[in-house]
């Protein structure tokens, strides 16, 4: 089997803002700066500076975090390439989800790989980045993995930003991993990786760092890690803006109610968009009496206090949601971000904010989108009359569909309706001719024998499909593994059990498979 690919807007499972994006809607232009092609990307390339201190602050700090590890030839060339006045990024992120999450991830890191391959020239290296959400707190959201359609956690309770957790009980969870990874040369090396990289002695984001590099180091990643307190002197303007202004609240207001009516606003601007962090909390800043308060029994600072507090220790601020992406254009010399569909629409708020702060906004991609299907799936679906391509229908549509198609008898009354239909509007001329005042009563006849005929029809439908009850099974079955829980595959599976079987070939069929720049899903042989 060969990729099918599958226009976004043909599958159904995509918001509307992001068909009209990608569809180029006049309506969207302004929300974002740069159209989501190469000639955008090369127009924003063109168009980015740098400033050479942040560079030096960035790749600095980059050498650190990867101070001790074992680095791939690669990520050594792109962490020299960096420091070029050149150099450019693209970049996508993501929480810090056990064993990288669902299958999206990988996705989305493999589309920046292959964006920077593909806008890198002799004069002008751009490299790849993989920004980790750190500074997350939302432990429900990353504790947890589905491995072959079991669901794997690490129990612990929230406290604070999830990157500074210990790996705490790690090793019950690799015992219920490993089994579920099957057997086979790259299962044993993938067991061998989780073991080395999450062990009990690291936190998440060691590990995460850790266990990403060793996936895509070969392909020059950059994993970069923002909660750091050299890099957040470099917003700390911004966030001092934000602070004493208000400013993300007043521009998403305005981008808000610009979208209104057309699209559906994804977040909610506060009136200060920043966290505070301390050991095992990150909580927000309100203006409560007076004062700036943090939540959750933190200090309160008067104005004066609090902005020293910000000078003298960035590193105990943290962004939230909008304010993220200014955090990740200011420090990275960056000119197009890789995106889920969430991601965008969350963007899109914020074109007045980038140019609140003077900070450029990338180009904004959205990550390709796949899911996997295997051949006997593929046979089962032909032998229903049935494509791939048909599985993005309802259900209950295909079920009606398989049931009528495999019936020994007709279940459609749409002839009988047809001719229904002629006699009535018969009978309607006639009426009309005898006394305008029966039209009426024809009307309402026709009325209750179209209602019949239906009635009948949904009979034999009920009938086919009793009838047909194994082959509408076994289409359940193979619309359950192709949908797991009524969702994509790619927004709840793990890639481990893929990987387990292909080793990392399997990240290469990704890379050659799945482009960001192709506004098509994708569904890939297993």
């Amino acid at each position: 089997m060969q990729r099918i690919a599958i226009p976004y807007a043909e599958t159904g499972r995509f918001s509307r803002l992001v068909e009209d994006y990608l569809a180029g809607d006049p309506q969207l232009r302004e929300f974002h700066q740069w159209p989501p092609d190469e000639d955008g990307l090369r127009q924003a390339a063109s168009a980015r500076a740098f400033d050479p201190a942040k560079r030096e602050v960035l790749c600095r700090v980059l050498q650190q975090q990867y101070a001790g590890m074992q680095v791939d030839p690669a990520v050594r060339q792109n962490l020299q390439l960096l420091e070029l006045p050149s150099t450019l990024t693209v970049t996508t992120g993501h929480q810090l989800c056990l064993f990288l999450g669902p299958l999206y991830v990988p996705f989305k890191v493999l589309n920046v790989v292959k964006l920077a391959r593909r806008l890198s020239t002799p004069d002008r290296a751009v490299v790849p980045v993989f920004w980790l959400a750190t500074e997350d707190h939302d432990r429900a959201e990353i504790d947890h993995a589905f491995i072959n359609g079991a669901k794997v956690q690490w129990p612990g309770a929230p406290a604070g930003a999830v990157g500074r957790l210990k790996l705490e009980g790690i090793q019950a969870v690799l015992a219920q991993v490993e089994p579920l990874l099957g057997r086979g040369a790259d299962a044993d090396a993938m067991r061998d990786l989780l073991r080395r990289c999450y062990r009990p002695e690291h936190t998440l984001a060691q590990a995460t760092r850790l266990f990403a590099d060793a996936l895509f180091g070969r392909f020059g990643v950059l994993v970069l890690d923002a909660d750091d307190p050299e890099l957040k002197r470099l917003f700390a303007p911004v966030m001092a803006e934000e602070l004493t202004n208000q400013v993300a609240a007043r521009t998403v207001h305005y981008a808000n109610e610009k979208l209104a009516g057309h699209w559906r606003s994804q977040a909610f601007a506060r009136d200060i968009n920043i966290f505070h962090l301390s050991p095992g909390k990150r909580a927000r800043i309100e203006q409560q009496n007076g004062k700036y308060q943090v939540l959750d029994r933190g200090p309160a600072f008067t104005f004066d206090q609090l902005n020293a507090e910000l000078e003298a220790h960035p590193e105990r601020f943290s962004p939230n949601v909008l304010l993220r992406p200014l955090y990740q254009e200011t420090i990275l010399p960056n000119i197009a971000y890789v995106g889920g569909g969430g991601e965008l629409a969350y963007w899109m708020q914020l074109r007045w904010l980038f140019q609140a702060v003077q900070v450029p906004m990338p180009v904004l991609l959205l990550r390709t989108s796949a899911a996997f299907i295997g051949p006997k799936d593929v046979e089962a679906l032909e032998r229903l009359g049935l494509s791939v391509a048909d599985l993005f229908r309802p259900l209950e549509a295909l079920r009606a569909q398989v049931a009528s198609h495999l019936a020994p008898f007709p279940v459609s009354v749409d002839a009988e309706r047809a001719l229904a239909a002629s006699l009535y509007a018969a009978l309607r001329e006639r009426a009309r001719a005898a006394d305008p005042t029966l039209e009426g009563a024809v009307l309402a006849a026709e009325a209750r024998a179209m209602h019949g005929l239906d009635a009948v029809g949904r009979k034999l439908l009920r009938a086919a499909k009793c009838r047909e009850q194994q082959p509408l099974d076994r289409l359940g079955r193979v619309y359950g593994r192709f949908f797991p829980a009524g969702g994509l595959q790619e927004r709840r599976e793990n890639f481990l059990p893929w990987y387990a079987r292909e080793g990392p070939a399997f990240l290469d069929r990704l890379l050659d498979a799945l482009d960001p720049l192709d506004p098509r899903f994708s569904v890939l042989p297993l």
